[in-house]
């Protein structure tokens, strides 16, 4: 059971005709003991439970779980009973309760968990907490209330956890053994809270790894899969890969959202693969799908999002308009796409707009899309194709900044990869970049660049930091993550720069140089075993990528495998016409082997490529190679010239680890410190924290005028009722509304205004009268838009289908 769909900062008291005698009474027995006015606080000890797989009993046998959860329940009665306990709330399978002492919370807990652990287990979870409650006559909520119900969803079954609070209550109980798990960030809680488990015998203490529902980022999360081109016409895939790209970069400004990059999005184009995989495979807890059909003047987008977990169809819409308004109608679905998700994941601000029109005519615009899908096959003549048509765009429209920078990129992969001298790469795409930077340096491409100029060519590692800063704020990318991963392990940096990869990843876990990268970092730690899965993974997908083979044979010759290394590196094919891993390679192993006369005439052979453009490889591999064979001072002479040149490898040595033996030399030291700086250039961005847009009196104010709209004018029966349209009833604005439903009610919109929904579909069912319709006939009447959604949020719920629910009613 997910504890935190079902309770909020406020836990209603069920009082439909289903259950109503047990709940009342402990409804009025809470009552007589906490108010004494119309609305009462005080401080308890809280505890919540649920049945660990009780859904999937329920669709797998009904009749177990069924007596199952009755085994539970009485089992709660009885100990509470005993425990001087106050059962306030049953809801499914799961229990709200409250206490005056915390140390009979726990004895009671540890009691309930021995009897239920025996004959017949049933498996539950408990989590506890020591805090303020209050009780207006119809509800019971706080901040305690939501911090034990979280607490309680980090458990495993036969667990019970508690907070650092309520532990505290139990130092001179020797009879009560806990264990500290660590710190955790749990959802609307502002603080980590330490989390302790009971730790007496025949109770299980789980370890940290293996807590079941810590505060998941991941929930905020979405993969936009290549849109399908439905057209008659094969040469129209352009233009669905460029309103796919164009969605993506619209919905990755969205500040909370994360969004899969496009290398590892269009990693699934054109293959068959269950939704579910492709969910597991990119972490993400929404799919977004559509297709483009163009035709003459005319285009129809549809798409739909896909809520993975659940495996349901949660929104989809078809937009048919002319393709002149192609910029209007991408903010449009780009915006109705945002609502949707945050209707449906939670809380996030929306700007305004998230597509700003390029001022170009469409022809224009389609013809460098036409471009984009050339560049991005990433071959030399698909890349050669892209910058003649970006120069044709250019010749139309010079004033337009994307096509200089993408002519750029297409300059860049041709360098980085081998496909042409990288000298002349770098010539070729210079007057490009500047003229991109001339027209527009607010782009996020434009930032990244200059961050690359900064570091790589200016060695202003401070200011490398600044443009990155102002990238990430303007639009989140895994480029931008990986480059402030590069950065910082030229400091040395390395666990840092281990967390920015992560970050890499988590946006685009399919990109062969984000694999790489992580890799690269294991190698620079000494973690080789750790360090050569992810090099071959790197080469899986993209095997002619240049950089990972050059550590793949390192590691062989660091772990003592010269002879390995040797063959290795012989069997190399050529990486490109300036590339000279295969040649400094062999002689490193040369070297390593004690093969004086090999090694000497691959140091020959390295020195006879200083004079050509493949100086910068040439030195680095002799810089490597007299380190190896001990000659330091040779070793230097060369670092200091290449810093003369400032040939961008020379930043990359202070990690190195073949030049440990460099790292105690001073005038090793002092050239690195010439070349990174003092090793504070990287300055943690001072964070914006978003204030709430309520004070606390606003919150309360708006959440009474929210539950009166809810309870007067029942907005909830309308099926198509949107976020935006009950902000527009409540006269506030959508942000304030969204922040209103995740810190007053602690729901997405979704739930909120479903679970009105239920309650009226329980109120109707109950009603004799209407056993003439349909189960779903009475979801329909009770507001719910489909089928799927009101049977997953009912099971949800209830712990019970909706046939079930029915017949039980029936038989009642």
């Amino acid at each position: 059971m997910k504890t935190q769909s079902l309770c909020s900062l406020r836990m209603p008291i069920n009082n439909t005709k289903t259950g109503q005698s047990c709940e009342l009474r402990n409804y009025r027995k809470f009552n007589d003991h906490l108010m004494s006015e119309s609305k009462n606080r005080r401080i308890a000890a809280i505890m919540f439970t649920d049945i660990v797989g009780y859904t999937a009993l329920m669709q797998k046998d009904e009749t177990a779980a069924m007596a199952m959860r009755k085994r539970h329940r009485l089992t709660f009665n009885k100990n509470h009973s005993v425990y001087t306990g106050e059962i306030v709330q049953y809801y499914g399978d799961g229990t709200l309760s409250t206490f005056s002492s915390a140390v009979k919370a726990v004895e009671c807990a540890i009691a309930i968990q021995r009897t239920l652990q025996t004959v017949k287990t049933v498996p539950i979870r408990i989590g506890l907490h020591l805090g303020d409650i209050v009780f207006d006559g119809t509800e019971v909520y706080g901040d305690g209330v939501n911090l034990s119900s979280r607490i309680e969803s980090l458990g495993v079954a036969g667990s019970i956890l508690i907070s650092g609070k309520l532990n505290d209550e139990l130092k001179n109980q020797p009879q009560i053994v806990t264990k500290s798990l660590g710190f955790f960030e749990l959802k609307n809680i502002s603080k980590p809270v330490e989390v302790f488990a009971v730790a007496n015998e025949g109770l299980v203490v789980p370890k940290k790894s293996g807590l079941k529902n810590t505060f998941n980022k991941e929930d905020k999360t979405i993969v936009v899969l290549p849109f399908v081109n439905m057209s008659s016409d094969a040469d129209n895939e352009y233009f669905s890969d460029g309103m796919t790209e164009e969605i993506i970069n619209a919905l990755s400004k969205v500040k909370g959202l994360k969004v899969t990059s496009r290398t590892s999005s269009f990693h699934f184009k054109n293959k068959n693969i269950p939704i579910s995989d492709i969910g597991n495979a990119l972490n993400v807890s929404t799919i977004l799908e559509g297709s483009v059909r163009l035709s003459g003047k005319k285009m129809r987008i549809t798409a739909q999002l896909i809520d993975v977990v659940d495996d349901f169809h949660f929104w989809s819409e078809t937009f048919d308009r002319s393709i002149d308004d192609v910029f209007k109608v991408q903010d449009e679905v780009s915006m109705l796409i945002a609502d949707k998700l945050r209707e449906h994941l939670g809380h996030f601000n929306i700007g305004e707009q998230l597509i700003e029109a390029p001022n170009v005519p469409v022809d224009v615009y389609t013809a460098y899309l036409k471009g984009r899908y050339h560049l991005m096959k990433l071959t030399l003549p698909e890349t050669e194709k892209a910058i003649s048509i970006f120069k044709g765009v250019i010749e139309k429209e010079p004033n337009f900044p994307l096509p200089y920078l993408d002519i750029n990129q297409g300059y860049a992969f041709l360098g980085t990869m081998g496909l042409l001298p990288a000298f002349e790469a770098f010539q070729k795409a210079k007057p490009f970049l500047d003229k991109a930077l001339e027209l527009d340096t607010n782009l996020p491409e434009s930032q990244l660049n200059l961050a690359w100029i900064s570091c790589w060519q200016n060695w202003d590692l401070e200011g490398a930091y600044r443009h990155l800063n102002n990238a990430l704020e303007i639009r989140p990318s895994d480029e931008i993550y990986l480059t402030f991963s590069n950065i910082l392990t030229l400091e040395g940096k390395l666990k840092a720069a281990l967390n920015y990869i992560e970050k890499a990843l988590e946006l685009d876990p399919f990109s062969a140089m984000n694999i790489h990268y992580k890799g690269f970092l294991y190698y620079l730690m000494e973690k080789y075993g750790k360090a050569a899965p992810f090099f071959e993974k790197a080469l899986d997908l993209k095997p002619n990528l240049p950089f990972p083979p050059l550590y793949i044979g390192s590691i062989l010759l660091l772990e003592g495998q010269a002879k390995k290394g040797l063959t290795y590196f012989q069997n190399l094919p050529p990486l490109g016409p300036e590339d000279l891993t295969k040649q400094g390679g062999m002689t490193m192993a040369y070297i390593a082997l004690g093969n004086v006369t090999k090694a000497e005439e691959g140091i020959a052979e390295l020195e006879s490529y200083m004079q050509t453009n493949s100086m910068g490889s040439a030195l680095f591999f002799l810089i490597l190679c007299h380190t190896m064979k001990g000659n330091y001072n040779e070793a230097v002479d060369l670092i200091e010239k290449g810093m003369e040149f400032r040939l961008p490898r020379i930043l990359l040595l202070y990690t190195e680890p073949i030049l440990k033996p460099l790292r105690s030399n001073f005038r090793f030291q002092e050239l690195m410190r010439q070349a990174l700086g003092d090793g504070r250039a990287f300055k943690n961005p001072k964070r914006k924290y978003k204030k709430s847009l309520f004070d606390k009196t606003e919150l309360e104010q708006y959440h009474n005028q929210l539950k009166h709209l809810m309870s007067s004018e029942a907005p909830y029966l309308d099926p198509d009722l949107t976020l935006r349209d009950l902000a527009q009833m409540m006269e506030i604005p959508p942000n304030y509304l969204s922040q209103l439903l995740n810190e007053g009610f602690d729901k997405n919109f979704s739930e909120f205004v479903n679970s009105y929904r239920l309650e009226t579909f329980k109120s109707k069912a109950a009603d004799a009268s209407q056993r003439h319709l349909t189960i779903l006939a009475l979801a329909y009447d009770s507001g719910f838009n489909s089928k799927t959604v009101f049977n997953t949020y009912f099971k949800k719920s209830m712990k019970v289908t909706p046939k079930t629910y029915w017949k039980q009613l029936v038989e009642n």
